[in-house]
């Protein structure tokens, strides 16, 4: 599919696909460098699917103290979100996290979760896509799932990875999750922040 019948694709179901076919951010803890985060598009039809990329790593006097990777699919048909899964990698120990829609929700499984029915207004924790902050979140890194609160403090000018700024409006998570995600005029996905174990920012690569 070339790149207008992939936008145009997209933009029929009012889902916030970038206008390139990745987006791609650097991960920072306590403002220095720690890692990389990395989603592509693929279009095909109705079909739209995602593969997304985490890798980081925390130093202290030049030995490695903390590791993540994550790698994640997620597939949507007809602008509906249809499974995700994701193999998580947190210091050497391997977590396992599927979900896929079936009648009434989504059944959700993982290495540390039984298996259990979501609701249908379950969406992933994957940024990307505004829409999470409306219903139920799923935290692909562990398996739950929860509910949350968002309030938005406004709009504010986002460092970017490249040097420059970018305008977003800021919305907070709470409840279960606490953390600060930001999106453009266009609804896409241009910074994150929260706390564990240090301050952890996004920058993203204009």
């Amino acid at each position: 599919m070339d790149r207008r019948a992939f936008l145009l694709n997209a933009s029929a179901y009012s889902l916030p696909v970038p206008s390139g076919d990745a987006m791609h951010f650097r991960v920072l803890r306590n403002g220095e460098p720690v890692g990389d985060h990395t989603i592509r598009f693929n279009a095909s039809g109705n079909s739209l699917s995602i593969s997304i990329s985490v890798s980081g790593r925390v130093m202290f006097a030049g030995i490695p103290v903390f590791s993540y990777t994550m790698k994640a699919s997620e597939y949507w048909e007809d602008g509906v979100f249809q499974r995700v899964q994701s193999v998580v990698n947190k210091d050497g120990t391997p977590i396992e996290v599927h979900a896929e829609r079936i009648s009434g929700g989504y059944s959700v499984q993982g290495t540390n979760v039984p298996r259990y029915v979501a609701p249908p207004n379950l969406l992933p924790l994957t940024y990307w896509n505004k829409a999470m902050l409306n219903g139920t979140i799923l935290n692909i890194s562990t398996g739950h799932s929860y509910p949350v609160i968002v309030t938005s403090p406004g709009w504010n000018a986002l460092p970017t990875a490249n040097g420059g700024t970018i305008t977003a409006q800021r919305f907070d998570i709470s409840g279960k999750l606490h953390m600060s995600v930001w999106y453009d005029q266009n609804n896409t996905w241009c910074g994150l922040e929260f706390q564990r174990d240090g301050d952890f920012r996004y920058e993203k690569y204009i």
